[in-house]
Parts: structure tokens; sequence; C-alpha cells
């Protein structure tokens, strides 16, 4: 993702942190890390900063939420 396209994402919506989004979704880290390791969250889907941390927007919120749905189904 281009710095442009970063910077425009920054200004327009509403973006939570790791922790907010734990907290929305009330799971723990390690269920959100499985998630990335197992390939079923794809790292290059999400906007990260540069010093690495992850952000996310309400859109992503509602795609964790529909794997954590999914993998608890299984």
């Amino acid at each position: 993702m281009t710095e442009q396209n970063k910077s425009k994402i920054l200004r327009n919506e509403k973006l939570l942190s790791t922790s907010e989004v734990l907290r929305i979704l009330n799971i723990a880290k390690h269920k959100l890390d499985y998630l990335f390791e197992s390939r079923k969250l794809k790292r290059e889907d999400f906007t990260t900063l540069d010093n690495g941390h992850r952000i996310y927007k309400e859109a992503d919120v509602n795609k964790i939420r529909q794997v954590l749905f999914e993998v608890s189904a299984k």
C-alpha cells in the first residue's frame, strides 16, 4: 500500500488498534494471532503502519468476526 493510500485511509475512517478490536470482539490476542498464522486472515489485507502496528477499519472487524464464526462452526 502506498503512502498516499495510507494517508487517505487515515483521514477518512475511524481506525481501531489491535487492543480495541480484541475488546470489541471479546477475544484473547492469541486467537487473533492464530487467525493470521493459519492464514485464515491474510496480513496483506490489513493496513500496517511503518512501525509494524496493524490498524483496523470497521469492515476489517466484520471480516474478523466472520472468520471467527467460521472457525468456531467447524
